[in-house]
């Protein structure tokens, strides 16, 4: 028996939308010139559907993860970037978020959506 993960994808991109925010994924453009002397290349802005929950007591460890932290559930849906340590997410107030850690979840290959731990 196999299992349809394209309908969970759905699942979660419709729970997403409904109870998330839209928002921007902020990743950093390619740098050009000399390595000894790189030009930072133009920011590229994702627009993006997500959540921020806080962490679970028993998951904050003061070291890895901070108190302060959040959990972003980012969906899938549409986006044709994947999100990476170091990218910022901003939600819909304008508040940015320095992306600390994803963890997608991607069963089978195919990715459902993505959990990002995310710092102020």
């Amino acid at each position: 028996m196999t299992f349809d993960y394209a309908r969970a994808k759905a699942t979660a991109d419709r729970l997403i939308q409904r109870f998330g925010q839209t928002g921007i994924l902020r990743k950093a453009g390619t740098p050009s010139g000399p390595a000894y002397n790189p030009t930072p290349g133009a920011v590229v802005d994702h627009s993006c559907r997500f959540a921020i929950v806080a962490f679970e007591q028993r998951e904050i460890d003061g070291t890895r993860v901070l108190a302060t932290d959040k959990k972003a559930i980012l969906a899938k849906g549409s986006l044709t970037v994947e999100p990476l340590p170091g990218d910022r997410l901003v939600d819909a107030a304008g508040v940015v978020y320095s992306v600390v850690d994803v963890m997608p979840l991607n069963p089978a290959g195919t990715t459902v959506m993505y959990e990002l731990q995310v710092r102020r």
